[in-house]
């Protein structure tokens, strides 16, 4: 009977793979052997990237088909190497240029620190930024907006609810945001001379959560400023205006309620 049994299994299409016997008169079935395709192969050479090395013969027989003809294993291999060299070379050239451009900009801001440093009224903290801003970040125009209540020119006045309204979550980032702007909102940043810009990047002045103020760079080329450049280096000019501004507004409204307060008493 056990052997009738077994005649007729071995008879039924046979679709797993007998292991062992497992019992008399029964036997234990495997699963079902996957089938071997181009994927199984390449996901096995990839676990096994010496199977090559291990058998060199085989590297003989196989072939690419190229655009130029049959070309070998090796040379298909030499060609892509040297695709590689040669996009990584330009990467590092473009690393290298950034970092030369780094460079340059970060000797370009430490002498307008060091200019601004010492500036003992906001409209000379302004007039030393209008004449030393615009050659560091290559830009046409500048915009100074100041939230504070004693503001000198070239600085403008404008209150932080019109500011959010206009250009809402800006001052929230607590960053510099570069890219193109909107016309409508170069304009609001920089007046009529915003109406011939095409990107800007815009610097909250910040002194710790409170925003006092912004600053704008402006540029005619719409590439000059973008949303995917760095703004570390901008970011951190923003802070030191942003102190030396909050000082200098305290020094000047401090010296403004003296004056009224001396003028009283002459009076």
């Amino acid at each position: 009977m056990a052997g009738r049994r077994c005649q007729r299994a071995h008879d039924r299409p046979h679709r797993a793979r007998l292991r062992r016997r497992a019992a008399p008169g029964r036997f234990l079935v495997s699963e079902p052997l996957p089938a071997l395709n181009a994927e199984r192969v390449a996901a096995w050479l990839r676990q096994h990237p010496d199977f090559f090395e291990q058998h060199p013969e085989l590297l003989s027989h196989l072939h690419i088909r190229h655009n130029s003809g049959t070309v070998s294993l090796i040379e298909r291999q030499v060609s892509q190497l040297r695709k590689r060299n040669d996009e990584l070379e330009e990467r590092l050239n473009e690393l290298m240029a950034i970092a030369s451009d780094n460079d340059r900009l970060f000797g370009q801001l430490r002498a307008v620190i060091l200019c601004i440093l010492d500036s003992t009224s906001p409209a000379q903290l302004g007039t030393r930024l209008f004449n030393e801003l615009r050659e560091p970040f290559r830009c046409q125009q500048l915009s100074l907006l100041s939230f504070g209540n004693v503001v000198e020119a070239p600085w403008r006045s404008l209150a932080q609810a019109e500011f959010e309204q206009r250009l809402p979550g800006l001052l929230r980032n607590h960053r510099a945001l570069a890219g193109k702007w909107r016309r409508d909102e170069l304009r609001f940043l920089f007046g009529e001379d915003g109406l011939q810009l095409s990107s800007a990047a815009v610097i909250p002045l910040l002194e710790g959560e409170r925003a006092i103020g912004v600053v704008s760079l402006g540029s005619t080329e719409p590439s000059h400023f973008r949303s995917s450049m760095d703004t570390l280096f901008i970011s951190h000019l923003g802070d030191i205006i942003a102190r030396l501004l909050s000082g200098l507004e305290r020094r000047a409204g401090g010296t403004a309620t003296r004056g009224d307060d001396e003028a009283a008493r002459d009076g």
